[in-house]
């Protein structure tokens, strides 16, 4: 079975989103050089306004107050000192969020990155071998570098490799239910039928979290496109954060800055957390699947880089296998798949960052629901063909 199918895994488990994030990524960062300048002068002129309402306001105050600011000190010198300091920022251009982009972005999802490859010991030359897409040639010129856009591909494509190998996994255990012992009588028989079921539960699984995993990208997109769009908006209402102005003047600037620099952060570090959420299901199956003497970490290593077979499993705690416990080891499964994203909670929680996929976990829900549509309307063509176009009759 393993023969056959692995080649359609490698085939079909392919990073679907890469192509779709890797032209969105470059219209964002070729549309966003492109207006900056003009934006950046349209800013200031909305800065412009709103700081001679904020001096107008802040005078006004002062007078009705009984001057407690005689010297406005506290209030429009603080903001004209900011206003300098953001002037000069805004007249690096696109030196400046490259900057940003090269000193924050980068390195967070380079060290994602490296922490996703070494936890399951790979590296991108092997993830290459195994997920094919290559990023397209990209204008340097753009609000961000390219590197930024070849980083969050390669990690995108190593969780990839992951999912092709948890469902190799399946096609295994699938592939060690046909044996001659299963015909030795109606025990095995039954046994041997769970033990398939429980492969076919793990592809089956693993296959529909591959499809929602394909829309995580969404996120980093959205958060990208604010980001760019906005930063000198954001950056010139930066003046006023500290200051006296109104909570909707400070709210911009928060909300289309700070906001969204921390979202892309988060979206970025979400990509790998189903290498870490699922690494502990692994564990656990490499441990009960490893026989007398035979190391879990060998096994574990061969089902993360995809090499597994039924020949690597132990046959001698699939045969020691019972009924009950073949169905206890697929609730279990099947209660960490939903449990185990709370240890990456914790874990991310730590460092003080929050998966951001709300939008990505929507439009994957959608797709698989697009999934099951098209499978129902394939299975009634199907009954249809073979009833030969006959509908029952409702009795009456």
């Amino acid at each position: 079975m393993n023969g056959w199918i692995n080649p359609l895994v490698d085939g079909s488990v392919q990073c679907w989103g890469c192509p779709i994030f890797d032209r969105l990524f470059q219209v964002i960062s070729s549309a966003a050089g492109a207006i900056y300048r003009q934006f950046t002068l349209f800013c200031i002129l909305i800065f412009c306004l709103i700081l001679a309402f904020y001096i107008l306001n802040t005078v006004w105050k002062n007078i009705k107050g009984g001057v407690e600011d005689p010297m406005y000190q506290k209030s429009i010198k603080p903001v004209l000192i900011n206003s300098l300091f953001v002037f000069v920022l805004l007249g690096l251009g696109l030196y400046l969020p490259r900057f940003i982009s090269t000193v924050t972005f980068e390195p967070a999802a380079q060290i994602t990155l490296t922490y996703t490859q070494s936890m399951i010991n790979t590296n991108n030359e092997i993830v290459n071998q195994k997920v094919t897409y290559q990023p397209q040639p990209m204008d340097e010129n753009g609000f961000y570098r390219p590197q930024l856009r070849d980083t969050i591909i390669m990690l995108m494509k190593t969780t990839i490799t992951q999912f092709q190998s948890y469902i190799k996994l399946g096609v295994a255990i699938m592939d060690k239910a046909f044996s001659w012992s299963a015909l030795t009588g109606i025990g095995a028989l039954v046994k041997h039928i769970l033990i398939f079921a429980m492969g076919l539960f793990l592809v089956y699984g693993f296959f529909k979290i591959f499809i929602k995993f394909c829309f995580y990208f969404v996120d980093i997109i959205v958060a990208m496109t604010f980001f760019a769009f906005f930063f000198p908006l954001s950056l010139v209402m930066f003046v006023f954060k500290n200051s006296d102005a109104p909570d909707w003047i400070k709210s911009i600037g928060s909300g289309l800055g700070a906001d969204q620099f921390k979202k892309i952060i988060n979206a970025i570090i979400s990509l790998a957390s189903a290498v870490l959420t699922y690494t502990v299901i692994m564990v656990i199956i490499a441990k009960f699947f490893s026989g007398d003497g035979v190391s879990t970490t060998d096994l574990m290593q061969m089902i993360t880089i995809g090499e597994i077979f039924a020949g690597a499993l132990s046959y001698d705690n699939l045969a020691m296998m019972t009924i009950t416990g073949c169905i206890v080891l697929i609730y279990v499964i099947d209660f960490l798949a939903g449990q185990v994203p709370k240890v990456t909670e914790m874990v991310m929680s730590a460092f003080d960052v929050k998966e951001e996929k709300s939008l990505s976990e929507e439009m994957g829900n959608n797709a698989l629901k697009l999934t099951t549509n098209i499978a129902n309307t394939l299975k009634n063509i199907g009954k249809t063909v073979i009833d030969g176009g006959k509908k029952e009759e409702k009795k009456k």
